[in-house]
């Protein structure tokens, strides 16, 4: 999902959606309590923006309610930190700047619409393809997670179980210039950044060393 708001009379809410997790990650240990792990991800990750409005209906005021979905395609790198604690099952905290890049997606709303999702300017397919301008809407993210997990010896591995929290640090929106900006904020803008929770499972093999975990995939 993403935080912000257009304008101090912005009343739309942010909510999370559902999405899948595949990749592969590598690492190494630096001591029996810190290692450091690479790993490249594929993500469909977005949110679902929720939006009321009034309409006059015969003679009456109704609230109405707009939502819209979006679902982006993502390829990630993460590079955590881990302090572990314990060996045959073990606990384990992580720190981990990411950085994320999205090639597509799709959308739906709430009035049964939907389609695809696309970077660039021009819209003339006739049909429900959305073209976002990068110009004005960054596709490239920088962030941290935060979080910890667990995980036990089985067989010639170790499966694991990773939970995070994710901050994104960039505004996904671009002005022109400092004054488009800054006249934004005085009207009540505020950057719109990414935030997700990622639960995530792994089964690590050894590839050397004493230890099944020194080197593993």
């Amino acid at each position: 999902m993403l935080s912000g708001k257009w304008s101090e009379n912005d009343d739309s809410k942010n909510k999370f959606v559902l999405g899948p997790v595949v990749g592969a990650v590598g690492g190494y240990e630096i001591s029996e309590i810190i290692s450091v792990n690479a790993e490249l991800l594929l993500i469909k990750m977005g949110g679902k923006t929720k939006y009321t409005y009034w309409e006059e209906e015969s003679r009456s005021i109704n609230e109405q309610e707009y939502w819209i979905r979006e679902r982006y395609n993502c390829i990630q790198l993460a590079v955590p930190v881990r302090a572990n604690f314990g060996d045959d099952f073990n606990f384990f905290a992580n720190a981990a700047p990411y950085c994320t890049y999205k090639f597509g997606g799709k959308w739906k709303d709430s009035d049964g619409a939907d389609g695809k999702i696309k970077w660039g300017t021009d819209n003339t397919t006739g049909d429900n393809t959305w073209y976002i301008d990068p110009k004005y809407n960054g596709r490239f993210d920088f962030g941290l997670y935060l979080g910890g997990g667990a995980g036990k010896k089985l067989g010639p591995g170790r499966l694991e179980v990773d939970v995070r929290f994710g901050l994104g640090l960039i505004d996904l929106n671009k002005f022109e210039n400092k004054d488009q900006k800054q006249a934004a904020k005085d009207n009540g803008y505020k950057a719109y950044k990414s935030r997700n929770i990622s639960i995530s499972f792994a089964y690590l093999f050894g590839l050397g060393g004493d230890s099944p975990t020194r080197f593993y995939e």
